[in-house]
């Protein structure tokens, strides 16, 4: 009876150590309501942050980097780095830049079907052309 009542104790010594070091480390949790526009933009300054190193991690992404001396993982370090703002504003120039290549692309092609077809009589826009018959 004696060996029981010492481990009732022990046990009741023991659980109650636990519940006052448990509630002395609880924190109290704060709630705010957040806007909509606040929890999309958090979601897509992720997203684009994604992509930027997605992009690093490409192949010829990276033998340019190398190219040009620079260290990839030092590169990555630095995008991790940038502003919600900047890295928006990094993958804005980015869409820039691919959409004039690609409007240029598509003019220079047109030039040559028109060249082409001048050259084979099938029709006259240019004046420098000859046909070849």
């Amino acid at each position: 009876m004696a060996f029981k009542d010492l481990m009732k104790r022990t046990m009741t010594f023991g659980i109650a150590a636990q519940l006052l070091i448990a509630t002395q480390f609880a924190t109290m949790a704060e709630a705010k309501m957040i806007s909509t526009d606040t929890a999309i933009s958090g979601q897509f300054a992720e997203t684009n942050r994604a992509v930027l190193l997605d992009e690093l991690q490409r192949a010829d992404v990276r033998e340019e980097l190398v190219r040009q001396g620079l260290d990839p993982a030092e590169v990555e370090a630095r995008l991790a780095a940038l502003t919600d703002a900047e890295i928006q504003q990094t993958l804005s120039q980015m869409e820039e830049g691919s959409a004039g290549a690609g409007i240029v692309g598509t003019l220079g092609t047109i030039f040559i079907i028109l060249l082409v077809t001048d050259l084979l009589c099938l029709t006259r826009l240019f004046n420098f052309t000859r046909c070849v018959r």
